[in-house]
Parts: structure tokens; sequence; C-alpha cells
């Protein structure tokens, strides 16, 4: 690790003006940009992202109804049912 950020520091400060980021200091953030200490289990922030997960996969699951017109997906595709 030591030498990873050894050749940062020196890609850095060479003449190229692409920064790499520093990711030692990184950190999860919630909504309101606050850190966030306990990244698992049941948090305001994990409940976010769980419930935006699934409109997407529900968007995902009726758009793929549309296409097929109804039919099974693995029928549609595969010709299994």
């Amino acid at each position: 690790m030591v030498e990873n950020q050894e050749r940062i520091e020196e890609f850095n400060s060479s003449d190229s003006n692409i920064q790499v980021p520093d990711y030692a200091n990184a950190k999860w953030l919630d909504n309101e940009d606050k850190a966030v200490e306990n990244v698992f289990g049941f948090n305001k922030n994990a409940e976010l992202v769980n419930s935006r997960a699934a409109m997407v996969g529900f968007l995902m699951l009726v758009l793929t109804e549309l296409i097929f017109g109804g039919k099974p997906v693995t029928l549609a595709i595969f010709g299994i049912n």
C-alpha cells in the first residue's frame, strides 16, 4: 500500500494535468453528505438505495413483459418454460 501511495504522489507531482484521487481517505456518505459510520445493516441510506434498486427492477420487469407480449421471458428467449 505504501508503494502505491508513493507512485500516486510521484504521478501527481509530475507535469501531467491528470490527478489520481486519494482513495485512502474515502468515506461512505449519506444523502446529506455526512459520513456513515455503520455501512452494513439497516440504516436510512441502505434502505433508500435498496428501494431505488427495487423500483428499477420492477420497471425492467414491466418493460420486459411489454416487449415479449406477456410471455414468460424464458419461453420467449430460450424456448423453455
